[in-house]
C-alpha cells in the first residue's frame, strides 16, 4: 500500500483541483484571459528566481567546501525543480548524488548543508511574511496567519545564536549545530538576501497572474501567499506539491479576505508558468549534468586504475 500511496494521493489532489476549476469554469471564462505578455513575464520571473536560487546555493555550500560555478548551481537547482515532479523527492536525491560524485561531498555533510539551508529559507521567509503582515494586514498579526509566520521565523534562532550558546545546545535536538563551519555562517546573511529576492520575484509573478483576471490583489497579499507556499517543500508525497500549493494559497486568501476562486486560479497559472520553464530546461540540463556525472566517474576510474 505504501508503494502506491503517493500516486493515489496525487491523483486525488489533482482530481479535486481539476474538479474545482471545472466547477468554476464559467467564472474563470468571464473573469480571466490568458494574456501572453503577462504569462511570459511570469515565466521570466520564474527563470530569474531559479538563477538567484542557484546563487544562494552556491554561497551556502561554498562554506561547506563545495566549489562550483553559478551556472553549475543554476543547472542543479533547475534539474532539482524538474525532478521534484517525480515521486519520492527525486530532486533532493539527484542533488545529493551530483554533489557527491562530482564534488566529493559526503552524503552526511550534504544532509547537514541541506538542513541548514532549509532552516534558513523557512526563517527568512517567515521574517518577510511577518513584516508584510505587520505593515499591510496588522489585524492578522495575532491570528493563525501572523503566528504561522512567527513560528517560521523562530525556526532560524539557532543559526544566529552566539558561539557559546550554540555549543550549549544539545546535539541530540540540533545535530547540525556543531557541523557547519564559520565559512557557511559568514555567508548566511547573503543567502537570506537571495531568499528574500526569490520571494519578491515569485510574488511579482503571482501578482501578474492575478492581473489576468478582475481581482484586485496587491503585491503585499501576494508576498504573504508566496511566503506561506514555501511550506509545501515539506509535502513530498505529492510530486511538486501539485494542487497542495494552490489550495494552501486559496485557504490563506480566504483568511485574509480575498476570493478563494481567484487565488486558486492565479496560483494555477503561476504553476503553469513554472512547469513551462522547468520542463523546458529540465530535460536538457538533466542530460548536461548526467554527462558531468559520467565524466567524473571515468576520471575516478582512471585514478583508481
Amino acid at each position: 500500500m505504501k508503494r502506491w500511496l503517493p500516486s493515489v494521493v496525487t491523483l486525488l489532489v489533482l482530481a479535486v483541483l481539476s474538479g474545482f476549476l471545472y466547477e468554476n469554469r464559467g467564472y474563470i471564462g468571464d473573469s480571466y484571459s490568458l494574456r501572453p505578455g503577462l504569462f511570459a513575464g511570469v515565466a521570466g520571473l520564474t527563470l530569474a528566481s531559479l538563477f538567484v536560487r542557484g546563487i544562494a546555493n552556491r554561497l551556502h555550500f561554498a562554506g561547506l567546501g563545495v566549489t562550483a560555478s553559478t551556472f553549475d548551481w543554476f543547472r542543479l537547482v533547475t534539474v532539482t525543480s524538474f525532478t521534484n515532479y517525480l515521486p519520492l523527492s527525486a530532486g533532493l536525491v539527484a542533488k545529493a548524488v551530483f554533489l557527491n560524485r562530482v564534488h566529493a561531498m559526503p552524503y552526511r555533510r550534504f544532509a547537514v548543508g541541506q538542513t541548514t539551508l532549509l532552516v534558513l529559507i523557512i526563517s527568512t521567509t517567515g521574517a518577510c511574511g511577518l513584516s508584510v503582515v505587520a505593515l499591510a494586514f496588522p489585524e492578522h498579526l495575532v491570528d493563525i496567519v501572523g503566528l504561522g509566520f512567527a513560528l517560521m521565523l523562530a525556526s532560524g534562532v539557532l543559526l544566529v545564536l552566539p558561539e557559546g550558546l550554540r555549543e550549549a545546545v544539545s546535539p541530540k535536538w540540533f545535530p547540525f549545530a556543531a557541523n557547519v563551519g564559520p565559512e557557511a555562517r559568514r555567508n548566511w546573511p547573503w543567502v537570506a538576501l537571495c531568499q528574500a529576492a526569490m520571494l519578491l520575484a515569485s510574488s511579482f509573478g503571482l501578482k501578474l497572474c492575478f492581473e489576468m483576471g478582475e481581482s484586485d490583489v496587491g503585491l503585499a497579499a501576494c508576498i504573504i501567499f508566496t511566503a506561506a507556499a514555501v511550506l509545501t517543500r515539506f509535502v513530498t508525497v505529492v510530486p511538486g506539491a501539485l494542487g497542495v500549493r494552490e489550495f494552501l494559497i486559496g485557504g490563506l486568501a480566504v483568511l485574509t479576505g480575498f476570493d478563494l476562486r481567484d487565488a486558486v486560479v492565479a496560483s494555477t497559472l503561476a504553476r503553469a508558468a513554472e512547469i513551462v520553464v522547468v520542463f523546458g530546461l529540465g530535460g536538457v540540463l538533466t542530460w548536461s549534468l548526467s554527462k558531468d556525472l559520467v565524466d567524473a566517474a571515468r576520471v575516478d576510474g582512471e585514478r583508481r586504475s
